[in-house]
């Protein structure tokens, strides 16, 4: 799942009232004509009368219907359409070829060159409306179709009650970034004594405490940075390419805003504290998920530690041998587990996500 995290696009393809159509043609007459028949059926349209200057329409917008003439001067409409077909967010836009000739070859090329469906310019008003009819409907379908997998995508990979992103996701976005060699950091956020909260306010309560952190994280956060929700009141921050002391500088801050937060339940105000723990890839030799999930924990461990003891010299602080060794087999078997399974991989020139 490669996509930037949080992508934005000119408009949401499933809204019929953005409906979008390029009309390409050196006839300004035949042009018009199009334009009206096209603009019945809800289209908005952008018009062209060559093929070069289609290319530049399509590289600053997308389009749902495209309405090509085959000849055209400096690039005709064959032709286009292979540049069309190219690229990636015209791949498979609905695509009609607008043609003078009425012969089976002519058809037969416009088809194989990748278009959907061919108009006679001799076609009648009636032919012409059917046709855009159908393409009105599939164009429709299309936009619900990719409506249901946006829909599935953000259920598949989003925290129901909090927004963010879910643990699964972390795990997969954190490893492809440490594959590419990305200066990787991660921030752990840990609620103080989150369950008090639920013994003694309801889980109503700490779920609506919960989502109201999901929306302070999204609030107060980069858009090119990452956070998901790890476990109950767990939650871990990625941010690319800072230093030690920059992510430590944005565990403080967001820490400090999640205890200015306050709630209110009846008659009563409360308000919740956070530790954090900090991994930074740069640190350790060769960096894995599991390294620097150890690595944060032990930082998040030892800030626990001086909240209890705030006298204490952190020098002081010793993280459990058992906690150490327990982690320790973790990553051996998660590499080890990870090295089997790449030996046992039938296809090893085959791209993994």
């Amino acid at each position: 799942m490669q996509p930037p995290l949080r992508r934005r696009i000119d408009h949401e393809p499933g809204d019929p009232q953005q409906l979008r159509a390029l009309i390409v043609d050196d006839d300004e007459n035949y042009l018009v004509y199009a334009q009206v028949l096209v603009a019945r059926f809800g289209f908005k349209i952008t018009t062209c009368g060559d093929g070069e200057a289609a290319l530049l329409a399509i590289r600053e917008r997308r389009y749902d219907l495209l309405v090509v003439d085959c000849d055209m001067p400096r690039l005709g409409g064959l032709d286009l359409i292979r540049y069309i077909r190219a690229d990636e967010h015209h791949s498979d836009v609905y695509a009609v070829m607008l043609t003078a000739l009425d012969n089976v070859e002519t058809k037969v090329a416009a088809l194989r060159s990748g278009y959907d469906d061919f108009l006679t310019k001799s076609a009648g008003e009636l032919e012409i409306a059917a046709k855009l009819s159908v393409a009105r409907r599939l164009v429709a379908r299309q936009h619900r179709l990719d409506a249901t997998m946006r829909e599935l995508y953000g259920l598949a990979t989003r925290d129901e009650l909090t927004g963010l992103f879910n643990r699964r996701y972390f795990i997969e976005e954190t490893e492809r970034l440490l594959t590419n060699g990305a200066n990787v950091n991660l921030i752990l956020f840990d609620l103080d004594d989150f369950k008090l909260i639920n013994d003694t306010l309801g889980h109503l309560s700490g779920d609506r405490m919960l989502r109201d952190l999901g929306a302070l994280f999204i609030r107060r956060t980069r858009q090119e940075d990452f956070v998901a929700r790890y476990g109950g009141d767990e939650f871990v921050m990625l941010v690319e390419g800072l230093k030690p002391a920059e992510v430590e500088a944005v565990a403080q801050r967001i820490g400090a805003e999640i205890g200015r937060a306050q709630w209110t339940f009846g008659t009563e105000s409360y308000s919740i504290s956070v530790t954090t723990g900090i991994a930074c890839a740069a640190l350790l030799d060769t960096p894995t998920l599991p390294k620097l999930i150890s690595a944060g924990d032990q930082d998040l461990y030892k800030n626990k530690w001086l909240r209890k003891n705030p006298d204490s010299d952190p020098a002081l602080y010793e993280y459990d041998n058992t906690l150490r060794i327990r982690d320790a087999r973790v990553i051996e078997l998660t590499e080890v587990k990870d090295a089997a399974l790449h030996v046992r991989d039938p296809l090893p020139d085959t791209p993994r996500r």
